[in-house]
């Protein structure tokens, strides 16, 4: 090995050379790349978003919504409506509402969806809502599932939040209340998930089910859970609801989280022991990076500092970036064995818009320009691959390879992809990167 000595004058030169580049990389970071990011986010959730759902998502037929489209990418009929997707929809047009974007048609389509999920999905005999219904509101799954009511509560939060609308609290209010006394688990604490029509809890495992295996709790339940008490605390702050958001974050920072590896598992036993079956000892990426920032938004919104929480975000975001974020091409991969590479690279769009938020909240947090970096490149595979060409209809694909390429599923919508993750994360991005780039000015 050949050693070369350097002149201390050259070595200060060096050293002051390496300083003012990556001084200039935090500058430029800091000032009009953040806007001209805001900027971009905007464009994005008007052309591939708001352009491609609104109106043409809106049922003018039977009300709500509609959740596909056919060969021509035009949205159709199809068999049934789903109560998350409907809700979803409802909650991103509220979020139009309330940040002045298309306002005058996106209120018109949150109450085509508020009218049709209370005349329809609504039990007005047990309580809660159904999880299916017919095209024109008919009977089709009186079943009930508290992901899916999550979802109602968070849509029926939203609503009032964006229209002052006394109907919609009563009934966000109406809904917490069956889910404390029909689900809450006051012995283990966390809920109970799958019900029928009368609340009476499901234990058939043969039953067709929706979220994890019947019997389980789940950690993707108990993150919607809390997402939907959140905005709920925002319309209407009680006591009682703060004291089950600090509780459902415990179980997504701790009851959820693998003793061994930084990454939350999705199905538990009733009493909140581990399914150890190979399917469930899986990190799912996506989930992690958006349990990250909605810890946060919840924390937040109860008046809890959020540093507390510093460690544990950082250990389980890292272990998402370590396994499943694609240095090479951007974006992160679908899900992985425990402490393994990705077995799983399919890169699917809700897991890169959640990635999008998480990242700009850990570098808020940290300011570790690594989260920076992360975020650029998934933004930059997202524009590239992920949002649809205008070309090709608009909208978000589904799922791409890992390099980008076009993937088996060629869907841009379906029941369970709607306008939620991406257009979430358009506004909560350009919102982040401006206030970001004003506090560096």
């Amino acid at each position: 090995m050949y050693h070369v000595a350097i002149p201390r004058s050259s070595l200060a030169i060096f050293l002051l050379i390496a300083v003012l580049t990556t001084s200039g990389r935090a500058q430029d970071t800091a000032n009009g790349d953040l806007t001209a990011l805001a900027d971009q986010c905007d464009a994005h959730l008007r052309k591939s978003i708001v352009d491609f759902y609104l109106p043409h998502c809106v049922d003018e037929k039977n009300g709500g919504y509609l959740e596909t489209i056919d060969a021509e990418g035009k949205f159709c009929e199809s068999e049934y409506k789903f109560l998350t997707l409907q809700t979803r929809q409802m909650w991103f047009f509220c979020q139009l509402v309330k940040n002045d974007i298309e306002k005058e048609k996106a209120l018109a389509a949150a109450k085509s969806g508020f009218d049709f999920l209370q005349t329809h999905f609504l039990d007005k005999e047990n309580g809660g809502y159904f999880s299916r219904v017919t095209m024109d509101g008919g009977e089709f799954d009186t079943r009930k599932h508290i992901y899916l009511n999550a979802f109602a509560m968070y849509g029926l939060a939203a609503y009032y939040n964006a229209t002052g609308d006394g109907e919609a609290l009563a009934a966000a209010l109406n809904l917490f209340e069956k889910f404390e006394q029909k689900a809450y688990d006051k012995q283990n604490g966390g809920y109970r998930e799958f019900f029928y029509a009368d609340w009476t809890e499901i234990t058939d495992p043969n039953e067709p089910k929706f979220v994890g295996e019947v019997g389980t709790k789940t950690y993707n339940s108990h993150l919607h859970i809390l997402e939907a008490f959140t905005e709920l605390f925002r319309a209407a702050p009680s006591d009682r609801l703060k004291e089950r958001i600090a509780e459902l974050i415990v179980i997504n920072t701790s009851t959820v989280r693998h003793p061994q590896h930084p990454c939350n598992i999705d199905r538990w036993t009733n009493d909140w022991q581990m399914v150890k079956e190979d399917f469930n000892l899986r990190a799912s990426y996506g989930h992690d990076v958006e349990c990250a920032w909605l810890v946060f938004d919840a924390a937040r919104e109860i008046g809890w500092s959020i540093k507390p929480l510093q460690n544990w975000a950082v250990a389980t975001v890292d272990h998402s970036i370590k396994f499943g974020f694609d240095a090479e091409h951007g974006g992160f991969y679908y899900s992985g064995p425990l402490g393994e590479a990705s077995d799983d690279t399919k890169k699917e769009w809700w897991t890169q818009a959640e990635a999008l938020v998480s990242m700009l909240e850990m570098y808020r947090l940290t300011g570790d320009e690594k989260y920076m970096d992360v975020f650029h490149k998934t933004f930059a595979f997202v524009e590239q691959y992920q949002i649809a060409s205008a070309e090709n209809g608009g909208g978000w694909w589904a799922s791409r390879h890992a390099d980008g390429s076009t993937h088996a599923n060629t869907s841009r919508t379906s029941t369970w992809h709607g306008a939620y993750h991406n257009g979430r994360a358009m506004i909560l991005c350009g919102e982040l990167l401006r206030e970001m780039a004003v506090k560096q000015e």
